[in-house]
């Protein structure tokens, strides 16, 4: 894996080419890290993620999946399975925007964790699959979660269930990807270009945004307004949205 930094952005690239950028333990666990110390360094607000090579992501490693619980017991399966799924979780709950660059195969695990970006861009080569089922498997990394919340309860069934491949237009069409590019260069600049945007934004406001939004995911109305009351009087407080404020009524004065 490799990590870049341009400015305030970060660009994260699942290096295993060979693979198809499969996420191993190893690739998976450098991923978590990359992440932890970006969010630690004040200089980044915002990351871009994307794969090297022919495709984002085709899932997760299945021979390194099979050497490491081979002979092992529900302890060593489970212990497989939290690794790759704390990736899921640091990336919902980092105060970091992050906007996947697709290309290529986007399949399985590699698609849940394109579900767990904020913002998706995809060029027209992308293919779109919940394989799972088709391996013996069921949907990891959050897809059960993240994938009906993204396109309802009875489309995600249908891609989860049959686990038919999807084009990069038929994602786009159901709203799984918020912008649609001819070539893979060219998503990868436009998501550049929308996580510049993002990174313009107050970090701290940025933050609490993304935790209301993953919140009212999973709650009442009532509790969602009351974590917006709270983080924004927080907001109303900072200094850079006071300056903003002023700066609004300075132009509405003149």
């Amino acid at each position: 894996m490799r990590c870049e930094q341009d400015g305030a952005v970060a660009r994260l690239t699942l290096a295993r080419p060979e693979r198809l950028n499969a996420l191993s333990i190893a690739l998976t666990s450098d991923l978590i890290a990359a992440l932890v110390r970006l969010e630690e360094d004040e200089r980044v607000r915002s990351v871009v993620l994307t794969g090297e090579g022919r495709g984002f992501c085709s899932g997760a490693d299945l021979a390194d999946a099979a050497e490491r619980v081979s002979g092992g017991g529900a302890a060593e399966r489970l212990a497989y399975m939290r690794t790759h799924e704390r990736l899921v979780t640091a990336m919902r709950e980092s105060r970091l925007p992050i906007v996947a660059a697709l290309s290529g195969p986007v399949y399985g695990a590699g698609w849940s964790v394109a579900l767990a970006c904020d913002l998706i861009v995809a060029s027209a080569d992308a293919r779109f699959c919940q394989v799972f089922v088709k391996r013996g498997l069921v949907p990891d990394l959050g897809s059960a979660w993240l994938l009906p919340r993204a396109v309802g309860a009875l489309r995600a069934r249908e891609l989860m269930l049959l686990g038919e491949e999807i084009t990069a237009e038929e994602a786009f069409s159901l709203g799984l990807v918020n912008r649609l590019l001819e070539t893979p260069q060219q998503a990868l600049e436009v998501a550049g270009e929308l996580a510049s945007r993002l990174s313009d934004a107050p970090v701290a406001t940025m933050a609490m945004a993304k935790s209301l939004m993953n919140g009212s995911e999973h709650g009442p109305l009532s509790d969602s307004i009351r974590a917006e009351q709270l983080m924004q009087a927080i907001a109303l407080g900072t200094e850079e949205s006071l300056t903003a404020l002023r700066a609004f009524l300075d132009r509405r004065r003149s």
